[in-house]
């Protein structure tokens, strides 16, 4: 092996690399650009409908509006309501999107409320028209004041203090600090992204000195070349990895600057905390605590480190059998897929609480540490196994990289 021979190589596979708009706009300008658009464009939009569905006129009928005159005028006091007549049935109106909802009260309302007997209201919507939503929370909110209302009417009555109802409140605290809960909302996506860019940073330079050279007839004059083949594999690899780093550090950067603007702006998210129940996070980006501990970083660099060196001499014993670039990325788009699905699953599964076994599974074992080291967690042997098991595959992945360029019927198969 020869060392100034491999650093030859990658020298000049990077200035080839450099040189092709496609790979700098793939490795640089689209990190660099996507983030912030997406992140922040994201949260605007949610900003924007959040503002818009606050403001929306909902169309509300009430049937039977005689029965209950207290509680249809509560109902025509709610804001943004616009209490609307219909001549045929509620339910076929509401089906056909005439109106948003309907509020159906029974002819024995009142006479019910007298003898103290429970009454059923009839909400009907239609779960297909996204406004119903807001109608059935603000007139489920309606029908709340109008029973306290009406229990203070009856303890009044009987001289009963009302307040009997509340002596026991309901405090709610989030035993998790800002820096865990802005942990936690890092780690639903700079893992996949990394894991992604890990993959995709690299690709076209893959595809570019092994399928690319093939297509143009000039791999065969660099195999006649005194260097070893060896020191070819290494070489090409090492600019591939080289590529897929910088692509990782410029996306995870951008990204985690994203979030850091988005919260300056304030806007108000929501996130799954693995209970399997939404939970609001904060009124916004800001109230939470977005920094990463230096070992953390540290830690999920290396992490990333092994992810490229695997994933690169993947991409590149893949990309070798093909014989033009465009085949090339036909190969390497199904790899991709086995990679992301299981990553995305075990990143979407709530309350989702591996065992020790996961850390040993390539690419998966490295989104369940990432989200253990954002929220603050240290168990060391995740990180142990996690970092030894991703040496032990990439070396695997780096040696049968350097076997497939040995054989001959591989490289030469026009």
């Amino acid at each position: 092996m020869d060392l100034k021979s491999i650093i030859t190589i990658w020298k000049k596979e990077l200035r080839d690399t450099l040189r092709d708009r496609r790979t700098v706009f793939s490795m640089i300008l689209i990190p660099m650009l996507l983030m912030p658009v997406m992140i922040i464009g994201m949260f605007k939009f949610i900003q924007s409908q959040s503002a818009k569905q606050s403001q929306q006129t909902l169309k509300v009928a009430i049937a039977g509006a005689d029965y209950a005159p207290q509680l249809a005028d509560a109902v025509r006091g709610q804001k943004n309501f616009e209490i609307t007549q219909v001549d045929t049935d509620p339910k076929q109106a509401v089906a056909d999107e005439k109106i948003d909802a309907a509020i159906i009260i029974p002819e024995d309302f009142q006479a019910k409320i007298e003898n103290e007997e429970p009454v059923q209201l009839n909400f009907i919507s239609k779960s297909t028209n996204l406004k119903t939503s807001n109608a059935y929370l603000a007139i489920l909110s309606t029908v709340s004041d109008f029973n306290k209302k009406l229990l203070q009417e009856r303890f009044t009555d009987q001289h009963i203090n009302p307040s009997v109802l509340s002596n026991v409140t309901l405090a709610q605290e989030d035993a998790a600090t800002s820096k865990e809960t802005g942990g936690f909302v890092l780690g639903f996506l700079i893992p996949l992204f990394i894991v992604m860019w890990a993959i995709v940073g690299g690709q076209y330079t893959a595809i570019d000195v092994s399928a690319g050279e093939k297509e143009r007839k000039t791999l065969e004059a660099l195999l006649l070349t005194p260097v070893k083949r060896v020191d070819i594999v290494l070489g090409k690899f090492l600019a591939v990895s080289t590529v897929a780093v910088v692509s990782i550090i410029t996306a995870i950067s951008s990204l985690y600057f994203s979030f850091v603007y988005a919260g300056k702006m304030g806007v108000p998210i929501e996130a799954n905390m693995n209970t399997g129940a939404s939970m609001p996070v904060a009124a916004g980006l800001g109230a939470l605590n977005f920094s990463v501990e230096p070992q953390a970083v540290l830690i999920l660099f290396v992490i990333s480190l092994f992810l490229v060196l695997m994933f690169s001499a993947i991409i590149l014993s893949i990309s070798i059998f093909a014989k033009s670039f465009k085949e090339a990325q036909s190969y390497i788009s199904p790899a991709y897929i086995i990679v992301i699905l299981p990553v995305v699953l075990v990143n979407a599964v709530p309350g989702f609480q591996p065992t020790l076994m996961y850390f040993a599974v390539p690419a998966v074992n490295a989104i369940l540490l990432f989200k253990e080291l954002l929220m603050g967690t240290y168990d060391w042997a995740h990180i142990l196994l996690t970092l030894i098991s991703l040496a032990i595959y990439s070396a695997a992945a780096i040696f049968i990289a350097s076997k497939i360029y040995s054989r001959e019927s591989v490289l030469f198969n026009d």
